[in-house]
């Protein structure tokens, strides 16, 4: 009984390696960063199309199809003379971004300059990032919330991702304004 069991789960996991090894994924590359699956699934015809880029802004749900600079695919063989995979992908993608997909950055109302420019991609990866690109003056400890504002469905083009930052020195004095106001009506 136990070795039918251990003969039936070596079946198994050799069709689970064998399925996995013949259904590669496209490997999706955006500014540099790989993608996981999870996040943007998408097939060689897909990219290969005239909606490719409505696509990637759909299936991302992060940028507008105008934040997508270019798409250029290449199958596996023609791109991994020099790389070494664990999984070997069927095909890769990849894809630039433009100015349009880099955040802008509101401080207590104000338009700021980052340290280091961020795009709603690098953001999507590894929020982390917000901290490494903080203006300079902003202490991780200074801040009070952080929103991300994304214009997907805008039709106006000068619309970026935006970060919202307000410090908790900024609400409250915000919040004691507000009482005064309240107590002098």
């Amino acid at each position: 009984m136990e070795l039918n069991l251990k003969r039936t789960l070596t079946c198994i996991i050799l069709t689970v390696l064998t399925t996995l090894c013949t259904h590669a994924q496209t490997l999706c590359v955006i500014d540099g960063t790989p993608l996981p699956d999870s996040l943007l699934h998408v097939t060689i015809d897909e990219m290969r199309s005239d909606s490719a880029k409505q696509i990637v802004s759909h299936r991302l749900g992060l940028i507008p199809p105008y934040a997508i600079e270019t798409i250029q695919t290449f199958s596996a063989e023609e791109q991994a003379k020099n790389i070494t995979f664990c999984k070997t992908p069927r095909d890769i993608v990849f894809i630039r971004t433009n100015s349009f997909a880099e955040l802008q950055w509101v401080l207590n109302g104000k338009m700021i300059k980052p340290r280091k420019k961020l795009t709603i991609i690098d953001y999507k990866l590894t929020p982390q990032r917000i901290m490494e690109a903080l203006p300079k003056g902003i202490k991780p400890t200074d801040i009070g919330s952080v929103n991300i504002i994304t214009y997907i469905n805008d039709p106006r083009q000068e619309k970026h991702p935006t970060i919202v930052i307000k410090t908790k020195t900024f609400n409250r004095l915000t919040n004691q304004r507000s009482l005064t106001e309240e107590s002098n009506e």
